[in-house]
């Protein structure tokens, strides 16, 4: 649903056409298209322009086979490209094709990933795709060549699950990646990486979750990432319930968010649009929506240092487990069972 206007409440639409549980999902560039994947072997394509009532007509179905889509994303500059991956496997379908149901990928990776694939994002200029992946390991992927380019592991590495990474928005080169070692790793194009490791909040007290008990026992480890779309910052979700947000340039925590969930933070998601409103959203393990009043996202780094810390500004409970979120058209999208 949308967030709410000034006096006004939240409205909640429904996407209905997977047949299990829908487990990640993407939106173009524009923000007039969703993409989803689901554990039923499908990513389904939905226009927001083809319906009435906030809704969203599902247009084109891409079948990958029996194993779940655990990523798909869309490259800014091909709006023909929809990527997806299952297993170790990255795919490349075309959607001008004039078929409805995509049976056979354009382009296919096989094997790209020694296990399986968390999260596939495109980088600004739609030349090269990064892939997260359980062994740790990122893989940077020409998507004109469709080989893959470099794999960023090693000593600055992940020695987890790398569960998310993220690409700097209008820049040429800005990756991000976090993992279950609780480290983020801001990545140069030669390889070389500068490890930021995480420490368990030992924040106020109190402060740490909004209801049940302390979350200090419970690790940082990095569930999700995301860079905010003026590009200086990027916001980590935690699994010790908070977030974190840093300067991507000097890798410095400016701010530790607590008070909205009292489980593991795993997801967090900002509109694209450099205009649009300041709304962080946040989903927990606790089955709980947080919208956190932040910065404008034309604020650099700086700026937001100075600032005070985004406020909790809407905590709704969702009552089902959140897998992915994204922004599109002003809506916020949930994938869940």
């Amino acid at each position: 649903g949308k967030p709410p206007p000034p006096g006004g409440g939240i409205v909640r639409t429904s996407l209905r056409g997977h047949k299990d549980t829908v487990l990640c999902l993407a939106s173009d560039v524009e923000g007039t298209r969703v993409a989803s994947g689901s554990a039923d072997g499908a990513c389904r394509l939905w226009d927001l322009r083809a319906s009435t009532g906030g809704g969203a007509r599902c247009v084109r179905a891409a079948l990958l086979g029996a194993g779940d889509v655990t990523a798909v994303s869309f490259s800014p500059s091909d709006e023909h490209l929809l990527l997806a991956a299952s297993g170790a496997d990255l795919l490349g379908f075309d959607l001008r094709s004039e078929r409805v149901l995509l049976q056979e990928p354009a382009r296919r990776l096989q094997g790209l990933a020694e296990e399986e694939i968390n999260q596939v994002v495109v980088d600004a200029s739609g030349h090269c795709a990064a892939v997260a992946e359980d062994s740790g390991a990122v893989h940077l992927v020409d998507l004109h060549t469709w080989k893959r380019e470099r794999t960023f592991a090693g000593k600055c590495g992940h020695k987890s699950i790398c569960s998310s990474v993220a690409v700097r928005p209008g820049r040429t080169w800005g990756l991000a990646s976090g993992g279950l070692d609780a480290a983020v790793v801001l990545w140069q194009r030669t390889g070389k990486g500068r490890r930021v490791q995480l420490q368990a909040d030992t924040g106020e007290e109190g402060s740490a979750c909004t209801s049940g008990g302390p979350q200090l026992l419970n690790p940082p480890f990095v569930h999700s990432l995301f860079y905010l779309p003026a590009g200086d910052l990027l916001a980590a979700g935690l699994g010790d319930g908070t977030m974190v947000m840093f300067d991507v340039d000097s890798g410095e925590q400016l701010h530790r968010l607590r008070g909205g969930h009292a489980a593991a933070v795993c997801q967090v998601a900002a509109p694209a649009a450099p205009g649009a409103p300041g709304t962080l959203a946040s989903a927990g393990n606790d089955q709980a929506l947080c919208l956190w009043a932040s910065s404008p996202p034309s604020a650099t780094a700086a700026a937001a240092a100075a600032a005070a810390p985004p406020a909790l500004s809407l905590r709704l409970d969702h009552g089902e487990k959140v897998n992915w979120l994204t922004w599109a058209d002003g809506r916020l999208f949930v994938a869940d069972l």
